[in-house]
């Protein structure tokens, strides 16, 4: 019986392990955000941005303020604040991977994903309409490794990664 448990737990630990890979911090070169696991639910949030506010003239009546959601087709979503947005919606961990839908804040258009870390310890995040055939893979380096651009990002950050 003992056996029988300890083999158990060895098949069930790589399972686990991928599970909890994809949480933690990633950067996008332009945004750190953050994903983490809430009552069995996956959550990802932009926590950091290289520009966090509009600069003078970039966009009228609007210098200095919050960059906002301002791509979002509904227009009642357009001034919310892209830092603290939420990007995920209907993510759980199904048949070995975290599925979902992600939303990308530069386009305003959502899309059904799914996502795993790599081999070289980076996310890769599919999007897709209809079928994963039909989308593209984007590939996020962890913000620990602590790029010239994710160092300026880190003072945004309550608890940022180690360097």
């Amino acid at each position: 019986m003992k056996r029988l448990i300890v083999l158990m737990l060895v098949i069930s630990a790589p399972a686990f392990a991928d599970r909890d890979a994809v949480k933690g911090y990633w950067s996008t070169g332009d945004s750190i955000f953050e994903i983490y696991e809430k009552d069995g639910a996956l959550y990802g949030q932009i926590r950091a941005l290289n520009s966090p506010t509009y600069e003078p003239g970039e966009r009228e009546g609007y210098d200095g303020k919050p960059r906002m959601d301002t791509e979002n087709p509904e227009p009642g979503l357009q001034s919310r604040p892209l830092i603290g947005l939420h990007m995920f919606s209907e993510y759980a961990y199904e048949d070995g991977r975290w599925q979902g839908k992600i939303y990308d804040p530069a386009t305003g258009n959502t899309y059904q994903s799914r996502m795993k870390v790599n081999g070289d310890g980076e996310l890769e995040i599919r999007g897709y309409v209809g079928m994963p055939m039909f989308g593209r893979t984007a590939i996020f380096p962890p913000a620990s490794n602590c790029t010239p651009e994710v160092v300026a990002m880190l003072p945004q950050l309550e608890s940022p990664p180690r360097c």
